[in-house]
């Protein structure tokens, strides 16, 4: 039934009929359902906590609206029997509310509809409109395809603004663009505080356009497409140009899939110039920096740092957003995070801070740095950096071009530090078809990873067959390759290894000459190993040549070659050899000396004990809880002993080495813990035992260690000491041995006496002069002996006498002798009650009085 229609009883009825606080009233009762479902939606009003008044025709109560709920006041204007109109007012706060103009009510002078009122504007509300096409031909500064252009037509445009419902809440635009003194603000819908803030699609969201000549400031933050393992992406770019200067910035808002996980946020801008600033020597040619909150930077490797956008923004900020028809920022913030190996990822509880600067030095020199910090799961500080030169620095025929990566990272937590140098693919010499590849990387150990104390330099990648383990460094084979014209074919390659047991190196050297059907070659090659405990060396070297020719002979091809060549090894101790010579017919090996060795020798102990840690360092114990510092050495030169609290005290016992069983007091048999025999690797050594035994000594006297608390320490050990052979699993560690124990001191036992007492301990120092001390309960007192009286109560006494004229009288008088005798007592409190007031809880018992 439509409000025209509807008759006041009825109405009466509905409201009350009302139960348990909650009312549901059909849109049918209004009479343009259509703009009642705008601000109520479904086929039901429903109101929870309804306050009806079936005489007034009102009700009030909490009311869903677009996305929430909100206090509403619903009132029916009635004439005679007839309901002629209806006006619902659901107030959202801030001067924000919902109004329903329904058929012809009283109190509005708002027509017939659905408001939305904000700040004394009453905007209508109407529902989404499809997004008018696009055209992709036609994009803006930030890539974004325009609308379509339409042809005007005679007819003028409701220019209007109307508050849009959702499914996520209501959009109220703002006002529209302000323009002055050169400035154009624009501000996108806004969802106000009343509903959710949700997913803006489509061209919602939030951009701005700003330009005062010379300066421009464009951006938008929108919506982004959603892929595994996003759930929402808010993102977009933002451009800065000042004609001098440019820059532009991404950021996102992440919000993962996998529930539990905190939002990520980062965002990261460059600004730069053409021509820089600052003195020739040194000029500053931009600037760039960044941030996230609950996110990470995926770290480059050295041959990744020139396509590294953070890097690349310094010296092009057009790579991540700049405004140029041919720049995608949406592409670009879709290449940071997504992918299956994205640059920044969320990271729950990770926080970084990036800044970078690009410069160039003496017009010659140019190159861009940053520095990056990341904490949180794993604290992380690197510097990445591209740098190079030209030569001549002018003039469009180049003889040299020298690009090199740099990366520095240090891990102080996990312990690990490296650097990494790496030609990249614009270097070049003499000629630019020679070019130059590979780089060099070091890394060093420290601290408490399970390597420390190892490290590793290398240059290019070693060839196969002396493969280093896999936390070594990894670089790109070094080489240099050189087309010279189309005839000659030039290819070098070259490696080092350095590390605590070995260095090797090598090379080798390819040139190819083709022309028609004749081809030289030479080829050239040197390797060398050397190890030094035990010291062994390896070296072999060779030089091949050879010429080719196909010659044809009527209807056939015939093909001559002939190649001459020497290789030589040499190896030891025991010293000894093998040469080869190769002619273009036969191949024949001359062997020399001894053998080459076909395993790795054995050390002997001495040997071994090289490799170990020094004595003073292979076995440890530390203090942990209860340690108070160091005593006094017992005897000169010997070691101070621990000072420990008496009320418990814990410390541990570790070693270097593996242990195999751990033993409490000198001369127990029985292990408190074991573990596997333990092997010894450069001395071929397996199933050896290793014992750690801890005791205490008391007063010269063997004090058992069996009640304490204990818990066994393991940890993992280098394969390379403590493994079977050395190309076992496990990246080179040997994981879980023991390698000690943590003692903690029994729960202190309280006695039930104080012990022995000496003459010392109860002595007291003497009073002077010298008096009568009754040390016994015979002894006759001196002087008045005081009593308590009976049937007299003291505390009484003390409560009604210490407030009277008599009392202050007194009081004053002392005083004033005292002042007199000069002692300052400064300004007195004449106010006496609040001590008669405290008489009767500052005793717990009657005082005994002094006859007088």
């Amino acid at each position: 039934m439509g409000a025209v229609a509807a008759r006041s009883e009825e109405v009466r009825r509905l409201l009350a009929q009302a139960a348990g606080g909650a009312i549901e009233i059909p849109l049918s009762v209004f009479a343009d359902p259509d703009a009642a479902a705008l601000v109520f939606p479904g086929g039901t009003v429903r109101i929870a906590g309804a306050v009806c008044d079936p005489q007034a025709l009102t009700v009030g109560g909490q009311a869903t609206i677009t996305a929430s709920t909100a206090p509403v006041d619903l009132a029916f204007t009635a004439d005679g029997e007839r309901v002629t109109g209806t006006l619902a007012t659901v107030d959202l706060g801030g001067g924000c509310a919902l109004v329903l103009v329904d058929g012809a009510p009283a109190g509005t002078d708002l027509p017939a509809g659905a408001w939305a009122v904000e700040d004394g504007r009453a905007l209508r509300l109407t529902r989404r409109t499809p997004a008018p096409p696009t055209d992709s031909g036609r994009l803006d500064g930030l890539g974004r395809a325009l609308p379509a252009v339409r042809h005007r037509g005679g007819a003028a445009r409701d220019h209007t603004p109307r508050a849009l419902v959702t499914e996520n809440g209501i959009l109220v635009p703002r006002r529209g663009p302000q323009r002055r003194k050169g400035m154009r603000v624009l501000d996108a819908p806004t969802v106000r505080g009343w509903s959710p803030i949700g997913t803006p699609g489509g061209a919602d969201g939030m951009g701005v356009d700003y330009t005062c000549p010379p300066l421009r400031i464009a951006g938008m933050l929108t919506a982004q497409s959603v892929s595994e393992p996003y759930k929402t992406v808010l993102g977009g770019s933002l451009i800065v140009d000042t004609g001098a200067f440019n820059g532009s910035a991404v950021g996102a808002y992440v919000i993962p899939k996998s529930g539990g996980v905190d939002p990520s946020l980062f965002a990261y801008g460059a600004l730069g110039s053409a021509t820089g600033f600052g003195p020739p020597m040194f000029q500053l040619r931009g600037l760039s920096a960044g941030f996230g909150w609950n996110s990470r930077v995926r770290s480059p490797a050295v041959e990744e740092l020139s396509g590294f956008p953070f890097l690349v923004a310094l010296d092009n900020p057009g790579a991540i957003g700049a405004d140029e028809p041919v720049v995608r920022p949406v592409k670009v913030l879709g290449e940071l995070i997504g992918g299956e190996n994205p640059w920044v990822r969320p990271q729950q509880g990770d926080l970084w801070f990036a800044a970078g600067l690009a410069f160039d030095c003496f017009e010659t020199f140019s190159g861009r740095a940053m520095a990056l910090v990341q904490t949180g799961s794993d604290l992380t500080i690197s510097l990445l950096g591209v740098a190079g030169m030209q030569l001549p620095t002018k003039g469009a025929k180049k003889i040299a071009r020298l690009e090199i990566g740099l990366e520095a990272t240090l891990r102080p937590t996990a312990g690990e530090l490296s650097f990494a140098a790496a030609f990249t693919e614009k270097t070049f010499l003499i000629d630019p078809n020679c070019k130059l590849r590979g780089g060099v990387g070091m890394k060093f150990w420290f601290g408490n990873h399970a390597h420390a104390g190892d490290f590793a330099f290398m240059l290019g990648a070693p060839p196969k067959g002396r493969e280093l383990p896999a936390r070594y460094p990894k670089q790109q084979p070094a080489e240099l390759s050189w087309s010279v014209g189309s005839n000659v074919n030039i290819t070098g390659r070259a490696y080092a290894a350095f590390t605590p047991k070995s260095l090797m190196a090598g090379g080798s050297l390819d040139v190819v000459f083709q022309s028609g059907m004749l081809r030289a070659w030479l080829n050239a090659h040197v390797d060398a190993l050397l190890e030094w405990n035990p010291f062994y060396f390896d070296v072999g070297m060779g030089v091949r040549v050879g010429v080719s020719a196909t010659i044809k002979i009527w209807f056939i091809k015939i093909k001559i070659s002939i190649e001459v060549g020497v290789s030589i090894r040499i190896w030891g101790p025991a010293v000894g050899g093998e040469a080869t010579v190769h002619l273009w017919f036969i191949s024949f090996t001359i062997g020399f000396g001894a053998d080459r060795r076909s395993e790795v020798p054995a050390l002997d102990w001495g040997g071994f004990q090289g490799m170990l840690p020094p004595p003073g360092n292979m076995v440890r114990t530390t203090a942990i809880a209860g340690y108070t510092g160091e005593g006094a050495p017992a005897t000169l030169g010997a070691v101070k002993p621990w000072l420990v609290s008496s009320g418990g005290f814990t410390f541990t016992a570790d070693t270097q080495a593996p242990v195999s069983k751990v033993y409490l007091d000198q001369g127990s048999t029985t292990a408190v813990a074991s573990d596997s025999a333990v092997d010894i690797l450069p001395m071929h050594e397996r199933g050896k035992g290793s014992e750690l035994r801890v005791w205490l000594t008391l007063n010269g006297s063997r004090y058992t260690l069996t009640p304490w608390g204990r818990a066994v320490l393991r940890g993992n050990v280098p394969n390379g000491l403590w493994g079977q052979q050395a190309d076992a699993p496990g990246d080179g560690i040997i994981p879980d041995r023991i390698l000690g124990i943590r003692l903690t001191s029994p729960p202190v036992e309280h006695g039930t006496s104080t012990g022995f007492l000496d003459e010392q301990a109860i002595s007291f120092d003497p009073i002077n002069p010298d008096g009568n001390q009754p040390l016994s309960a015979g002894e006759p007192a001196t002087g008045p002996e005081p009593t308590r009286p009976p049937g007299v109560s003291v505390i009484a006494a003390i409560q009604d006498g210490i407030d009277t004229t008599s009392t202050r009288g007194n009081r004053a008088a002392l005083a004033q002798a005292l002042n007199g005798l000069g002692a300052d007592l400064g300004a007195l409190d004449t106010d006496l009650s609040a001590y008669a007031n405290a008489v009767g809880t500052s005793f717990t018992a009657e005082p005994m009085l002094v006859a007088s």
